[in-house]
């Protein structure tokens, strides 16, 4: 297995998990909320140091036989240790020109950043690209300046959606983008947030997103990032998704699980859930 991609199926679906890079982060930023001597008990189980908490960037292509998609397109040049999602496709044969259909799940640089390149122009310039309408609408206008906490991530969204003005496509509510696709609302982390179910034969992957940052949010779900705009509403939004996981025994790519390829299974356990990662052993 590489440390740049990791190739799976899901049914007759050819997925591939690409590696955009690494972040740390701190525990202020992923638990706001969290009660002091509760993270550092349920750190120190974690093996996790407050300060240096790890975060590996993971997107996703799917070739469906009659599609190439790509979910999220990494960070680009807006986080540092991040942006090797386009030069990790090269890697494998995926050329931009493939992509034909590019889904958003939201509007935060990690998630959009990679849609243009240096010079503005769009990266996957033959694929229509899909996001929500909320979140399109949310980013274009003053509520987005306004907020305290989405005003640093305003010019890398107005920068990387207005270019795609010819190829944009706004949705709705749950909706099936190609066949065996489809998105599924999930907001609160930010109001047009999704999710993205991929469905094939009997099998089925549940693309998160950013609805949890690490697994410590399965275990303390009433726990939020500082970055969710609206935390309530990502709490309702989170207990539906992993419910639906552990109902379904649905394969889960958490995008900021450690470690990549941030693959595993939600398991239901008392009031929350447990992140049961995929052995990765040869």
């Amino acid at each position: 297995m590489g440390t740049e991609s990791y190739r799976f199926n899901v049914g007759s679906f050819e997925c591939i998990a690409i590696h955009d890079g690494d972040v740390i982060y701190t525990a202020d930023k992923y638990f706001a909320n969290a009660p002091e001597e509760q993270l550092a008990e349920m750190a120190r189980r974690h093996r996790l140091d407050p300060q240096r908490i790890p975060s590996p960037y993971s997107g996703l292509v799917i070739n469906t036989g009659a599609h190439s998609v790509l979910i999220d397109t990494g960070a680009g040049k807006w986080i540092p240790g991040a942006g090797r999602l386009r030069d990790n496709l090269e890697q494998k044969g995926i050329a931009a020109a493939a992509i034909d259909t590019v889904i958003l799940t939201h509007g935060h640089p990690d998630h959009l950043g990679g849609n243009t390149n240096a010079s503005g122009e769009v990266v996957f310039h033959n694929a229509r690209h899909i996001i929500a309408k909320d979140e399109w609408e949310y980013w274009s206008s003053d509520a987005s300046l306004n907020n305290p906490k989405s005003q640093p991530f305003v010019a890398c969204a107005r920068q990387n959606l207005q270019p795609l003005h010819d190829q944009l496509e706004l949705v709705d509510g749950e909706r099936e983008i190609v066949p065996g696709i489809r998105m599924l609302p999930t907001p609160g982390h930010t109001p047009g947030h999704m999710a993205v179910v991929v469905s094939s034969g009997q099998e089925e992957l549940l693309y998160i997103s950013d609805a949890a940052l690490h697994p410590i949010h399965l275990e303390q779900p009433a726990w939020y990032p500082a970055y969710d705009l609206d935390p309530d509403q990502a709490l309702s939004s989170k207990c539906r998704l992993f419910d639906f996981a552990a109902t379904d025994s649905a394969l889960v790519l958490a995008f900021h699980f450690s470690p990549f390829p941030s693959l595993g299974h939600v398991i239901k356990q008392g009031s929350g859930w447990r992140w049961e990662p995929v052995d990765m052993t040869p």
